[in-house]
Order: C-alpha cells, then structure tokens, then sequence
C-alpha cells in the first residue's frame, strides 16, 4: 500500500459538502488523516486515481517526505 496526498486546487477552501463528497468516493482507500483542503490516504494509486477522477477540483500525488534543519542555531559557550 502506499500513501498519497490528495489536495483541492480551487480559488477557496472547500466546501464540507465537496469533501464529504470526495471521502465517500475513496471507499477502498483508508483515509489517515483530514485537513481542509487536503487528505492523506493509504491505498492502491488506481483505487485513488479512480476516486479523485470523480470529483472535480481535486488532485492527487505520492506521498514525499523531507528533511528540514533544526529551526534554532547553537549558541556558542560564553567565554
């Protein structure tokens, strides 16, 4: 199984009639997590390529991750 981002590309944020609409089309994909506008979904690429193909304005990649440096520099000791 693998993991893949689905994301809205409309002009706004979408309406929670469009997102209800787009969780009851991915059923044989698990959704992992929900935020507006985007979903995380494990599954097979066809059965999420297959659901986002019904609803319009949405889109879908694979899942990427990415390394970031720490957000505080080291602070040298006093002398």
């Amino acid at each position: 199984m693998n993991r893949f981002v689905v994301l809205y590309q409309g002009t706004r944020d979408p309406s929670s009639q469009e997102e209800r609409t787009l969780v009851s089309a991915l059923k044989r994909v698990r959704v992992l997590e929900r935020m507006p506008g985007t979903v995380l979904v494990e599954g097979d690429e066809a059965d999420v390529a297959s659901a986002v193909g019904q609803v319009p304005n949405w889109t879908f990649s694979r899942e990427r991750s990415a390394s970031a440096s720490p957000p505080h520099l080291h602070v040298k000791a006093a002398a």
